[in-house]
């Protein structure tokens, strides 16, 4: 996450002891350390224990808002996660609100859960991936608005070998530690779960609502290459075209959530789609580009 919004990535860490750990990126690969949240009563963010941060525009009010988890108490009803919204007009430099979103009882009030947005479903709202302690990993599905979600409980992940568990389906000791991303760049959510023994287990998307551990390609004379890029918000889609058919592009932000889009009739050979992401926040996007059956992705740099 591009936490103040200079155009290179940032980390946000919890820690076994409960606090939170702020770090900008320095474009080089390394980091600096800039200190823990507080909130504008003046009081630190933190859990008693094991403390798990989130970073995401909650409440699409146009600025970063930072979701946090972890234990209150060590016990199977012990997890707390709250979301704390930014109240700064400053984009460089949030501050967070003391007047928490308690989720804890809507998602899980289970032990300490780790979490992310995304819309797994595509349905165009922001939902929740959770990972559970005892090795789960959950859906949590957003049943309000992007910019008010509302949660009634949670879903467990499944795939073609049963539970998506580091604990019981999968050996890993449990402390499921879950991460959605499109890692094989064919424009289908993946998710990666890693464990207490160590392991990270990859569950490959197989369409564009599922998760599984199967895949499917595309065929090799439809292709597609980006240019001008990394942009600050204008670039073409060149693509080859083996038939005529209807050409959709999609621009996925790191939730995957539609951010622009394009869909047009085009003819047979070479073509060239002019996008323009000008009013995205900077980041990594991945373009989805579908015409006749055929997909291909690739990875799009957004700077300011």
């Amino acid at each position: 996450m591009d936490f103040n919004n200079d155009g290179i990535l940032d980390l946000v860490l919890g820690e076994r002891d409960g606090y939170f750990n702020f770090y900008t990126g320095n474009g080089d690969g390394t980091l600096h350390f800039i200190g823990y949240p507080f909130d504008n009563a003046g009081y630190p963010i933190e859990r008693n224990y094991n403390s798990s941060g989130y970073l995401d525009d909650w409440n699409e009010d146009g600025y970063i808002d930072f979701i946090a988890g972890g234990y209150n108490t060590q016990t199977p009803t012990g997890g707390k996660l709250e979301v704390y919204l930014n109240t700064c007009d400053d984009i460089t430099s949030p501050v967070w609100s003391s007047a928490t979103i308690d989720l804890t009882s809507t998602v899980s009030n289970n032990w300490r859960i780790t979490h992310q947005t995304f819309d797994l479903d595509r349905d165009g709202d922001k939902d929740l991936v959770l990972g559970y302690e005892m090795g789960n990993v959950w859906f949590a599905e957003n049943i309000g608005t992007n910019s008010n979600p509302s949660f009634n409980g949670h879903t467990q992940l499944v795939c073609d070998g049963g539970d998506i568990n580091v604990d019981t389906t999968y050996p890993g000791d449990g402390r499921a530690r879950e991460n959605v991303v499109d890692y094989n760049s064919d424009g289908i959510p993946d998710i990666l779960v890693g464990c207490n023994n160590g392991w990270i287990y990859y569950f490959e998307g197989y369409d564009q609502t599922g998760i599984s551990e199967g895949s499917t390609g595309s065929p090799a004379e439809f292709h597609m290459a980006l240019s001008e890029v990394p942009t600050s918000g204008m670039f073409s889609v060149n693509m080859t075209l083996p038939v005529a058919a209807v050409v959709e592009v999609n621009i996925f932000d790191a939730c995957g959530r539609i951010v622009e889009s394009s869909s047009a009739f085009h003819q047979t050979g070479n073509m060239s789609v002019q996008m323009n992401i000008t009013d995205v926040p900077a980041g990594m996007y991945i373009v989805s580009v579908s015409a006749g059956g055929m997909m291909e992705t690739a990875r799009l740099i957004k700077i300011n």
